[in-house]
């Protein structure tokens, strides 16, 4: 298996020609606090004058900006360049880590963002205060999943991205933790939706039943959709070089099963189904108008599926809601089932 590209980061920074104060205080900031943090969480970095591919400079900058996974602004020394991708990058919704030297005052519109302020002292650098400060954050922007809103106006469109957008997510292990899915569930309002083969990963989540009956009891409806072990179609799921083989899953839907229908039992905005009829192609969660839809393939296993995220103004989210809604409705909800002998 090889192994994952890493990510990139893009350094939006003051440059300065060569054997300036400027250039010097950049190299410095590049190589003592940015280069060491991006080597402890495994991303590469650069700086728009480290990139020697042939083309117009500012088309390359523009294109790290947009499509790179992390940028990190240094705002020292007020460089007006500097100020202008930053506001690019906060358009485009690209998470950001900003930094800038302490005693070199922030603009009003800057100064209330959470922004690492450093020097250049020896022991600062010596104790890495602000390498680990850096890798900090991107430790919460990972738990974040990468996505972040425009700062300026939460309900905007991302610059460059049309309303019927979605957004690949990659594999599902690199998209999804737990904590993430607590979060996201967590913030729901009115309806969580869920399908997939036997949903054992849900029922080992430690405080998920909690946070179901709350957000019932508040109102928001869940339904939960999973596979019957008797699905004629259960067999063609196991990919026996990778997985157990049918019969292991059929064992895994049966506690799964149970267990969300004891919450619709005492929960009422709270159903479960299972499909006899029909069968999954997906695996997909809906939060109230965004929605995660996992790929189904023979070749992988469920954490390494492709995963797309798509919002209630793509037609993609119409389709895979009236897909649900169709499996639903031709499942009424069954009895209790045992262990498949």
């Amino acid at each position: 298996m090889p192994e994952p590209t890493p990510k990139r980061c893009f350094v939006i920074s003051p440059i300065g020609q060569p054997g300036s104060d400027v250039r010097d205080h950049a190299d410095d900031v590049f190589d003592y606090i940015i280069k060491p943090a991006m080597d402890e969480v495994g991303m590469t970095v650069y700086r728009a004058d480290h990139d020697q591919k042939i083309g117009k400079i500012t088309d390359q900058m523009f294109d790290s900006i947009l499509s790179d996974d992390l940028c990190i602004a240094v705002l020292s020394f007020q460089n007006p360049n500097v100020y202008y991708e930053l506001a690019v990058a906060q358009c485009a919704a690209r998470p950001v880590i900003i930094l800038n030297e302490k005693g070199h005052p922030l603009p009003f519109d800057i100064k209330d963002l959470r922004v690492i302020e450093y020097t250049l002292r020896p022991k600062m650098i010596f104790e890495k205060v602000y390498v680990k400060q850096i890798v900090e954050m991107v430790g919460n922007l990972e738990a974040l999943n990468w996505t972040v809103p425009v700062p300026f106006g939460h309900h905007l469109s991302p610059l460059g991205r049309s309303p019927s957008d979605f957004v690949y997510r990659g594999q599902l292990e690199t998209f999804v933790t737990t904590d993430r899915w607590l979060a996201m569930l967590g913030a729901a309002e009115r309806a969580i939706d869920v399908n997939g083969i036997n949903l054992k990963y849900w029922i080992k989540m430690p405080a998920f039943r909690t946070l179901v009956e709350r957000k019932a009891a508040a109102g928001c409806r869940f339904r939960f959709m999973l596979m019957h072990p008797e699905n004629v179609a259960l067999p063609q799921y196991a990919n026996p070089s990778i997985s157990g083989g049918s019969n292991a899953m059929a064992l895994d839907m049966v506690p799964a099963a149970n267990y969300f229908r004891g919450l619709s039992a005492t929960c009422s905005n709270v159903g479960v189904r299972q499909l006899r009829v029909g069968c999954h192609h997906q695996q997909m969660v809906r939060i109230d108008d965004t929605m995660y839809i996992s790929l189904v393939v023979f070749s992988e296993t469920t954490r390494r599926m492709p995963t797309i995220e798509c919002t209630a103004r793509s037609s993609l989210y119409a389709i895979m809601r009236t897909e649900f809604d169709a499996l639903w409705d031709a499942n009424p909800d069954p009895p209790a089932i045992e262990n498949p002998q």
